[in-house]
């Protein structure tokens, strides 16, 4: 029988195979099931090409593939393995392969030096975590396969595949990005680094059919308020999500409201509560506020830390309720966006009036609010009457504040929210400080 015969018969074999186990339309989550059955290693990888893969290759753009598997590892298992969210966000050509490459470019690095490169310290994850990074088990072996790589790249003599390590001839092997125009690699990062470094812009690859998701997708679908909902309440920078994940709130509108109403905040205590991501926690600290965030979802803590770069302790998580009201101290700044509704529509243990005095109570020099209000389609009955006039109104009522400032609406209100949205932004200030 030829090669090509036998390839069809693995291919009728799998396909009896899989339906028996399926049935004729198999989901993605039973074919991964079907993983765990005894099947011997040769099957296994015959059955992943037949059924699993796409025939042939395909050409795509280099900027369009981000790192993914590691060490026999998915991307997701090595990012929560390693602690790394955004490793599946990440372009190959930004990525430690291509980072070593470059740091041998016209010179031989040191031992020290690829071991403290974005490359070693891949290695010594893969290591810490797994015990092995390739055929490596130790720093020895770290720069060894370094040395390996770099040898390669340069045009060096052939040498057989190692341990782990792919054949030259294997093809480059990725998987769509679910709900973007993106490939995660699967097998064949060292080849895409060279290619890289070499300054082509295209690669053949071999596409899995069935679509992954990176890691911070994955994070943020299990965040509390989306309920799996593809949506941002803060900008994130990540190419997965640019096309089909639209950023809910603008932010850098209020962002520079604050701003030019503070002036140069430098030196001034920031608390932003409900903070979300911690967006406004990180771009406050930016302009030399000491800046911390109080939010009840917990998953937001490596979120924030991941892609704003929050150090550890810039947001508490809990009841802003319990946070504020067993607080000891005040900050000169206190920021509350689209909290305030939620307590007047009577989702929280105390009433709006509650709230607005916790916030009063903290605040040193100025509190920045926002809320949701009539003008919005989600809310035309259920906050009828809560419109800017009224809201300002409450406001004076129930805080100590000794100005209530109307600095305008934001910039939100743009489809798929074009009837939402335009929530004013108010300033709540003591002159007196």
């Amino acid at each position: 029988m030829s090669a090509l015969a036998n390839l069809r018969a693995v291919r009728r074999r799998s396909r009896v195979v899989l339906r028996r186990l399926t049935g004729p339309s198999p989901s993605h989550a039973l074919m991964s099931a079907a993983k765990s059955l005894p099947i011997p290693a040769k099957v296994r990888v015959q059955l992943s090409t037949a059924l699993l893969r796409q025939r042939g290759s395909v050409t795509v753009p280099i900027d369009r593939l981000l790192l993914g598997a590691q060490n026999g590892w998915t991307a997701t298992k090595f990012s929560t393995g390693t602690g790394d969210m955004l490793w599946g966000s990440t372009p190959v050509s930004e990525g430690p392969h291509v980072a070593l490459l470059r740091l041998a470019d016209g010179r031989e690095p040191s031992d020290e030096e690829i071991l403290d490169s974005p490359y070693g310290t891949l290695a010594r994850r893969a290591v810490a975590t797994g015990g092995r990074y390739f055929w490596a088990t130790d720093d020895a072996g770290i720069v060894e396969t370094a040395r390996a790589f770099i040898d390669r790249h340069r045009g060096g003599a052939p040498q057989a595949p190692r341990t782990y390590q792919s054949g030259p001839d294997d093809p480059i092997l990725v998987a769509p990005v679910k709900w973007s125009g993106y490939y995660q690699v699967l097998d064949g990062h060292h080849r895409l680094a060279s290619a890289v470094q070499r300054g082509e812009r295209s690669a053949e690859v071999t596409v899995k059919r069935f679509p992954v998701t990176t890691p911070l997708q994955d994070h943020l679908l299990r965040m509390s308020w989306l309920d799996g909902t593809r949506e941002l309440y803060q900008p994130i920078d990540a190419p997965e999500l640019a096309e089909s994940w639209p950023t809910v709130r603008k932010c850098t509108d209020r962002r520079d409201k604050m701003r030019e109403f503070l002036g140069d905040p430098a030196g001034l205590s920031y608390l932003d509560v409900a903070s979300c991501y911690g967006w406004f926690v990180s771009e406050m600290g930016r302009l030399g506020m000491d800046a911390h965030g109080v939010e009840r979802d917990p998953l937001a803590v490596p979120l924030g830390q991941a892609v704003y770069g929050l150090p550890a302790g810039a947001i508490e998580t809990g009841d802003c309720v319990e946070i504020l009201g067993t607080a000891d101290r005040t900050w000169d700044v206190v920021s509350c966006f689209s909290l305030l509704h939620h307590f007047v529509l009577g989702r929280a243990s105390v009433g709006p009036e509650d709230l607005l005095r916790l916030l009063d109570r903290v605040t040193g020099r100025v509190l920045f609010l926002d809320t949701g209000q009539e003008n919005e389609a989600w809310f035309r009955t259920s906050l009828a009457g809560w419109n800017p006039s009224m809201i300002a109104d409450f406001l004076r009522r129930n805080t100590t504040f000794s100005k209530i400032v109307d600095l305008g609406p934001d910039d939100d209100a743009v489809p798929p929210y074009a009837d939402n949205y335009r929530r004013h932004l108010f300033a709540c200030v003591r002159e007196d400080r």
